[in-house]
């Protein structure tokens, strides 16, 4: 096992940037409307201890906070968020960026649902541990009870959207 201290960063997207606000920040906001009531993503980072054999563990907490809003000159596009992740006392390490896919749904049917879609990363030698590399893998998101990488955001629900973003670590496989 490791102590792990995590948070996160907004740090781009692939359309026009003036779409947004909070890039830099934990929250990355859209949408033509008042700034409280804009489609956001949310990324709260955690402190826990996770093991080192593969084993899915939390390491942080993704929200979208799923509004009713005009849609957006770009209803497809992907935000980047960069994650901070420090080992022990001070072993720290950057890692980004996590791509998330979006795809913003008109708000016109019985049930509108955003989805969002976490592209594959992994990374390679991120922690030393007794002498020992571990790379470290984003599994997906932790939603229903199951780990996805295609995260389901209900519209305007009473119910927040969060799942748990989970990765593992394993040992370094390559040339020592």
């Amino acid at each position: 096992m490791v102590n792990v201290l995590s948070s996160g960063a907004w740090t781009g997207v692939d359309v026009d940037a003036a779409q947004f606000s909070g890039l830099q920040t934990d929250r990355l906001a859209w949408g033509a409307v008042a700034d409280d009531v804009k489609s956001a993503y949310v990324f709260e980072g955690c402190s826990t201890q996770v093991p080192l054999d593969g084993t899915p563990s939390v390491i942080g907490h993704f929200e979208h906070r799923n509004h009713v809003i005009p849609m957006p000159a770009d209803p497809k596009f992907t935000a980047d968020l960069t994650v901070t992740v420090a080992f022990g006392t001070n072993d720290k390490r950057t890692l980004g960026p996590l791509r998330f896919r979006h795809h913003e749904t008109p708000n016109q049917s019985a049930s509108p649902k955003d989805t969002v879609e976490l592209e594959p990363v992994s990374f390679e030698q991120v922690v030393e541990v007794e002498g020992r590399w571990y790379d470290l893998l984003v599994q997906g998101f932790l939603q229903f009870g199951q780990i996805t990488t295609h995260f389901i955001s209900r519209e305007n629900d009473d119910q927040p959207n969060i799942a748990e973003l989970r990765v593992s670590f394993t040992p370094y496989q390559g040339e020592a």
